[in-house]
């Protein structure tokens, strides 16, 4: 009788000199059975690397080494929401413009990022997603020279020198350490990171070239938000509890995963707000005075361009749960879903970006801030 053959691991995995990274466990079926299909098909495309602490600083880029502390901006949001209240109080019917030379609530918030990079790198530094292109072959021993050679193998060392396409970096010793501090198998960790980092290679539409909204701190909430809802819808039960305690320790951008399947970041209704509009008022009439003045002010809203998150949470609320008839927004699906589908189309197109589609988006991250720290 003859012997089957060992189905390997799907994907391709080299330990660059971490001595933790002999506990990472990628044949486990649990750890590819949670993806969908989209994850996996950028799972099988993208090489692991596996490093050590050292490493991971190293690749860790420059510009990315920000974090928002949770509890140093919550005062700061807070005043936010109540000036906010104030403003459609005394004015409903029209959003407050910011004053001649106002700091709006990101240019306020980035004194604090170096503060919490602090606090939070060793948390942040666990996995990355990186184009490797951008490294030049120095730069690429340097890293290597800070591995343990008794676990790098020659293949490992080829494949990092050669590889020019993206990848994803685990750092096994903090995945490791993360784990034994709460108790809870590591294996655990490691997918939700594994799962995050794959994330952030669902949603790189970038040009290469174009503005990166990522190294604001608005773009930073959105894309580590989405990334983590995408991480989390992977698990359930127990499993699913464990992943929100290890979210509840990263930094305020990464806090509003939940809210990010809450309220849709910016509406497709602008296609043909007529239309919408001509529907709606067939249906007025089951619904009382609340909900027509709302929505009727809401699509007022979208005609004159303008945006915010109490017009998306209008809408929302509202048309999700009705008979909808063929339109652009599919209100069966996941929130968080469309949102990651609108943010890979905004980000495709940052080359040439409309004002008020960033200013949509500014909007949508200060909900998801207020709504994560909160």
């Amino acid at each position: 009788m003859r012997k089957r053959k060992t189905v390997g691991v799907p994907v391709q995995v080299y330990n660059l000199g971490s001595p933790a990274g002999t506990q990472m466990n990628f044949e486990r079926d649990e750890l590819w059975s949670r993806m969908d299909a989209e994850m996996g098909k950028k799972a099988v495309s993208l090489p692991v690397f596996l490093v050590n602490p050292n490493q991971m600083d190293m690749l860790y880029p420059r510009e990315y080494r920000r974090a928002l502390d949770p509890e140093r901006i919550r005062p700061l949001l807070q005043e936010e929401v109540e000036r906010e209240a104030r403003e459609r109080e005394r004015n409903p019917e029209r959003r407050r413009e910011p004053q001649e030379g106002e700091q709006d609530l990101f240019d306020r918030l980035k004194r604090y990022e170096e503060e919490g990079w602090l606090k939070y790198s060793r948390a942040v530094a666990v996995g990355l997603y990186l184009r490797m292109g951008r490294h030049n072959q120095q730069f690429r021993n340097q890293v290597l020279q800070q591995g343990d050679p008794n676990v790098r193998t020659a293949e490992a060392e080829n494949a990092f020198l050669s590889h020019q396409a993206p990848a994803i970096f685990l750092c096994c010793e903090r995945i490791v350490d993360r784990a034994s501090r709460l108790g809870i198998p590591h294996h655990l960790v490691m997918d939700k990171v594994y799962y995050h980092e794959l994330g952030h290679a669902i949603m790189d539409t970038l040009p290469d070239g174009a503005p990166n909204p990522y190294l604001e701190s608005w773009g930073r909430t959105v894309e580590e938000s989405l990334a983590n809802a995408i991480a989390y819808r992977c698990f359930e039960g127990k499993q699913a509890l464990w992943v929100q305690r290890l979210i509840q320790d990263q930094p305020a951008e990464y806090l509003g995963y939940a809210a990010a399947g809450q309220l849709l970041a910016k509406h497709m209704f602008l296609v043909n707000v007529k239309f919408l509009r001509d529907w709606y008022r067939e249906w007025r009439r089951e619904y009382g005075w609340y909900w027509w003045h709302r929505v009727e002010y809401a699509l007022d809203m979208l005609e004159r361009g303008e945006w915010h998150p109490e017009v998306a949470r209008t809408l929302t609320e509202f048309f999700r749960h009705l008979p909808l008839p063929l339109t652009p927004v599919r209100w069966n699906g996941r929130i968080d879903s469309q949102n990651i589908t609108e943010w890979k189309t905004f980000k495709r197109k940052a080359a040439l970006p409309k004002s008020w589609e960033a200013e949509a988006w500014k909007d949508f991250a200060m909900h998801l801030l207020i709504e994560g720290v909160s």
